[in-house]
């Protein structure tokens, strides 16, 4: 079995090994997770709790929620199977990918040879601290391990274990495909800029191009390049793309600044990129999408729906158990920010934030919505000034 043409093979064996590990998840997402905060009402909660304040007041009491919720054993146990079910998805998806390594690297090669995209690594790129001092999702070797020549591991690691991963937290919108994200992006862009017809268009931090190809297929007379950080990544992604139809030119970089000349695209787009970064990465990425937009391009930056101001001080600690936990490095950092305000300083007008349902068949795109729902993506956008 393979979920798109250019997939790891999965046998009998290994779809019995990610069911459980995907079942494992959504019982402790969805059945021991609530638990925790009757333990912290049960023990930790406080009057002032659940008073206005703003999300950057409330970080002092989130560090005393997380601090007393340590000492807890029902949190310590749960914390630790969470953990432990992230390492069991990543050796469970280590496993598929490196038993079918030799063909998907035979098969990249072939497609280098016949593609009308193209994939160019960089040797010399700075891997940012961000990214070096970590394995970000407690993934080994994060986005950036390249172990041998034309290596693809990372991405083919990343490409189906992302997917698990959202099934187990229980978004199945986009099954093995994993492209919730990406077709999200695009529906907010029909109903938001219905005029656009980009020629040029770059996705931020394509990662395994789960995302990007959804963009790809939305706008088939653009030029669309996507960059990663992450040598093995960009080569996967690129693989990824010529399997499902849709080539794109896709190149080592670093998302903060780019080595692609002023106002050389129409639309530029990342997708939960952010909380991956640090508060100033953020800050230059923004930047640098305006940087690189012509004047009446559009950028379209999709985040983790992770917004404090909406959640009392309580969830606000739980929503950063990633962080803390599991190698996510800014999600305070996205939970905190002021989007709107980020983009204006960048130079954006007409900025629009929000949360944008996932596209459901058949029923029309919903507007932005100000405060979350259920099956949403945070989305942060703007036009550069003609």
């Amino acid at each position: 079995m393979q979920f798109h043409p250019e997939s790891p093979v999965l046998h009998d064996a290994d779809l019995s090994r990610l069911r459980f590990v995907t079942d494992l998840k959504r019982h402790l997402f969805a059945k021991a997770g609530p638990e925790n905060r009757r333990l912290y009402e049960a023990r930790l909660a406080h009057p002032d709790d659940k008073a206005p304040r703003s999300p950057q007041a409330a970080g002092a009491r989130r560090e005393e929620i997380r601090l007393g919720m340590e000492a807890e054993p029902y949190f310590q146990a749960w914390s630790a199977v969470l953990r432990a079910s992230q390492d069991l998805m990543w050796d469970y998806v280590g496993r598929v990918v490196d038993g079918d390594l030799d063909r998907l690297t035979d098969r990249f090669a072939a497609a280098k040879a016949r593609s009308s995209g193209s994939v160019t690594t960089d040797p010399t790129l700075a891997v940012p601290d961000y990214l070096a001092s970590r394995d970000t999702h407690r993934m080994p070797g994060s986005y950036h391990a390249d172990q041998r020549p034309d290596d693809v591991r990372a991405g083919a690691v990343y490409d189906l274990g992302g997917a698990i991963y959202q099934l187990g937290i229980g978004n199945a919108t986009g099954a093995l495909l994993n492209d919730s994200r990406g077709r999200t992006l695009v529906a907010f862009l029909h109903r938001n800029y219905p005029a656009l017809a980009p020629l040029r268009i770059l996705d931020m931090g394509c990662s395994a191009g789960h995302n990007t190809a959804p963009v790809c297929a939305a706008f088939p007379k653009a030029e669309v390049h996507a960059i990663d950080i992450g040598a093995a990544m960009v080569r996967y992604a690129f693989l990824r793309a010529e399997g499902l139809g849709l080539p794109a030119h896709f190149s080592q970089q670093n998302a903060e600044h780019t080595n692609f000349e002023d106002g050389s695209f129409d639309l530029v787009v990342s997708q939960i990129v952010l909380h991956e970064t640090t508060p100033e990465a953020m800050q230059r990425i923004i930047a640098e999408s305006f940087r690189l937009l012509r004047p009446g391009g559009v950028a379209v930056h999709l985040e983790v729906p992770i917004r404090y101001e909406h959640f009392d001080v309580f969830d606000q600690f739980f929503r950063s158990w990633e962080q803390y936990y599991n190698d996510e490095p800014n999600i305070e950092g996205v939970g905190v920010a002021d989007f709107r305000q980020l983009a204006e300083q960048a130079g954006f007008t007409g900025v629009h934030t929000g949360f944008q349902p996932i596209p459901a068949k058949d029923v029309p795109t919903p507007a932005l919505s100000a405060s979350p729902l259920p099956g949403s993506w945070y989305i942060v956008a703007g036009t550069r000034p003609a």
